[in-house]
């Protein structure tokens, strides 16, 4: 409960707030008044009573005392009424006191009680303010009844006739007036009293309604706060999903970001982005929350089975509150954790579900929902942009098998040579643990190395002589001329160096540019020594195929030379491993690449 809206509660601060106030500006008054009397004893000469002085301190001390009672101890509101009105009556008595001993003018003297009565009719009950107006009257009128009846002496203050007070028609005239004043005073503050308390409740009723206004206000601004706030981080979510997808090609990284940002939004434990197998008419894990987890790579759902082919009859979102007991869900034995809540939003393509996004543990908000099908939209995207650079990719790849062929077609010597050289390049990219998109482009760079003997002509490719200098000099443009036919396919850019470069020499004596050491690009480098390799290993026009022995020979006498060293030692192994039997690197991979040529 809020002790700042109960009335009573109320009612006690505003009486402690007020007491604390007039306590402290009695203070204040009884300090000035005491200065004012020590400058007329002193340095005018005044005569002052010294009763006066201990009437001041005597005041002094009850405001000063109830002052600090009030700012240090808790009173209850029943008591701090009674000091209210108490504080009213002792003030009576040191203005009564005042007004005796300087000189107990009649007039003059009642001005000292009007300023109680006018305070206490305004800011006290009727009840109380009656009360204090007829002590009022009293003290005043017992002052001068006890002078006049000589029981008490007449106190001069200033040079005034003592004889008014031995005029008894003067003396109830004047009281009778004074009476009138009082009680004049007394209704005109009840009055003014009233018209100022309609007023502040009239204010306090205009506070609270705009207070109430202002919260209503308030809330409005920070519910629509929170909603432009919501709305920008959504947008900025989009916008770095969008970015993702049109910075990348790759479709796991985009999957990743979304995945990501899905969990992050819909607050789940963990989820995954499953793709369909069109094949094999399943689902299955493509991007998982944990990649090492137990058998991650088994989970699969079938098209039109459970949950899954719910989603995909319906192309709608899927939340399922409760698995456990849901007739939907079969349960997988493989998946160990335990999983509460589901929910499956769709990536639809062409208006067939292609994908699904799976969030567990998580519950269901309409304003995520409409967030997680945008992030399920921008999957869609990327996963139509990666099918779209996939089968352009597999274009040019058709493309560079057709001119591999066409190469191996004019020099029937080389068939094969190029797959050959993939096998072995790839092979050493793996061992050196290049990432998968160097791998990619050296399978090109591969198969087409040889790409520019197109523009030698055929007897100088099968001269089953030694080539003259023209001849030597014509075999040597073909890095050139195979660069300039790649130019114009923008695909295929990365890989014209590593074109323009297979022969150079790793001491600085190959061709076309002399290029030594790591100045020749590292594809170029493994593409001398898959290249040599093959040739050494391939019957030519002008000799035999090199026995296995002798190649590696060539290729050690070679290293520092013609290759590099490191590639060549890598090399060594991949070739001892699968001359052994181990399943080594090369193993099946012939196979392969000789029947995508065919």
């Amino acid at each position: 409960m809020d002790l700042s809206q109960n009335p009573e509660t109320e009612e006690l601060k505003n009486i402690k707030a007020r007491l604390i106030t007039d306590f402290t500006y009695s203070i204040i008054i009884l300090l000035t008044f005491s200065i004012a009397s020590l400058v007329l004893k002193y340095f005018l000469r005044i005569p002052i009573y010294n009763e006066i002085y201990f009437l001041i301190l005597g005041w002094f001390v009850f405001n000063y005392l109830n002052l600090y009672i009030l700012k240090k101890r808790r009173i209850s509101l029943k008591i701090i009424k009674k000091i209210y009105f108490f504080h009213h009556i002792v003030a009576l008595l040191f203005v009564t006191g005042i007004f005796y001993y300087t000189g107990s003018v009649l007039w003059i003297g009642a001005i000292f009680y009007v300023f109680i009565i006018l305070y206490a009719s305004i800011l006290s009950s009727p009840k109380e303010s009656l009360i204090i107006t007829l002590v009022a009257f009293v003290f005043y009128s017992l002052i001068v009844l006890l002078i006049y009846l000589d029981i008490i002496p007449y106190k001069e203050f200033l040079i005034f006739a003592p004889s008014l007070y031995q005029n008894s028609q003067y003396v109830i005239t004047t009281t009778l007036a004074i009476a009138v004043v009082f009680f004049s005073i007394f209704f005109s503050g009840k009055n003014f009293g009233q018209i100022l308390k309609e007023k502040n409740e009239e204010l306090n009723q205009n506070k609270k309604k705009l207070e109430e206004f202002s919260n209503k206000l308030e809330e409005k601004v920070r519910f629509r706060t929170l909603e432009l706030k919501k709305s920008k981080d959504q947008l900025s979510v989009l916008y770095q999903i969008s970015r993702t997808i049109s910075s990348t090609l790759k479709l796991d990284d985009v999957l990743q970001t979304i995945l990501d940002f899905s969990i992050k939004i819909s607050g789940a434990g963990r989820g995954s982005i499953m793709l369909l197998d069109k094949k094999k008419r399943i689902f299955y894990i493509k991007i998982p929350y944990d990649k090492s987890e137990k058998n991650i790579d088994k989970i699969t759902f079938a098209e039109n089975k459970n949950t899954i082919g719910w989603v995909v009859k319906n192309k709608k979102f899927l939340y399922i509150e409760n698995l456990e007991n849901d007739k939907h869900f079969s349960k997988i034995k493989i998946i160990r954790r335990q999983i509460k809540q589901l929910l499956i939003i769709p990536t639809i393509v062409e208006d067939k579900v292609i994908g699904v996004i799976n969030l567990e543990n998580t519950s269901l908000n309409p304003d995520t929902i409409d967030l997680l099908r945008s992030f399920s939209e921008g999957a869609a995207v990327a996963i139509n942009n990666a099918r779209l650079y996939q089968k352009i990719k597999d274009s040019y790849f058709e493309i560079a098998k057709a001119l591999a062929q066409a190469i191996e077609a004019k020099d029937p010597y080389t068939h094969g040579h190029s797959a050959r050289v993939v096998e072995y390049a790839v092979s050493i990219a793996q061992k050196l643990d290049l990432p998968e998109e160097e791998k990619e482009l050296l399978k090109y760079a591969a198969m087409l190395h040889d790409i520019g003997k197109i523009g030698v002509k055929g007897i100088v490719l099968n001269n089953p002589n030694s080539l003259t200098g023209e001849e030597y000099d014509e075999i040597k443009k073909h890095p050139l001329v195979g660069e300039g036919i790649i130019q114009p396919i923008e695909l295929l850019q990365p890989i014209r160096p590593l074109i323009r470069h297979h022969h150079e020499w790793y001491n600085g004596k190959g061709y076309p540019d002399g290029l030594s050491g790591e100045n020749i690009p590292l594809g170029a480098r493994i593409l001398a020594v898959a290249d040599t390799y093959d040739a050494m290993k391939s019957d030519r026009p002008y000799r035999k195929a090199l026995t296995e022995e002798t190649a590696i020979q060539e290729l050690k006498r070679g290293s520092g030379t013609q290759f590099e060293p490191k590639l060549v030692e890598v090399f060594l192994g991949i070739l001892k491993q699968n001359l052994s039997g181990d399943n080594g690197p090369l193993a099946g991979f012939s196979n392969k690449i000789s029947r995508d040529l065919q």
